[in-house]
């Protein structure tokens, strides 16, 4: 159970990121489905980049590139095509952390601004 005490809106983000990251497997890896698992190295890393990240890093194109040994952080055009490059031969997943951020209640603008934007 989460305490709402202890937390803050973006951790929502990282919760996401965390229930993406415990279905993924890797080619060659097994994993069973009905015994727990403990936290793999490479999902250390990625959620700590992750949190690191937010929400001061975090555009609305930022991504994570998440590989087998880490992950990639990366925000616009740029880094996007050269983290595809990088691991063009390997799987990869990637997280849309810049959206996601984006669809946080805060910051969605009120329905009173849109009211006051539309004229009405």
């Amino acid at each position: 159970m989460i305490d709402a005490q202890h937390t803050v809106e973006t951790d929502i983000v990282l919760v996401r990121l965390y229930g993406a990251l415990k279905r993924l497997v890797w080619p060659e890896e097994r994993r069973p489905a009905n015994k727990d698992q403990g936290l793999r190295v490479w999902e250390a890393i990625t959620i700590e980049t992750a949190r690191a990240a937010l929400p001061d890093e975090v555009q609305d194109d930022t991504g994570l590139f998440i590989h087998q040994t880490g992950c990639e952080l990366v925000t616009g055009p740029g880094p996007h095509c050269l983290a595809l490059f990088k691991l063009a031969d390997q799987p990869f997943y990637y997280a849309p952390l810049g959206r996601w951020f984006n669809q946080l209640p805060s910051r969605r603008p009120s329905t009173e601004q849109n009211k006051d934007t539309a004229g009405v």
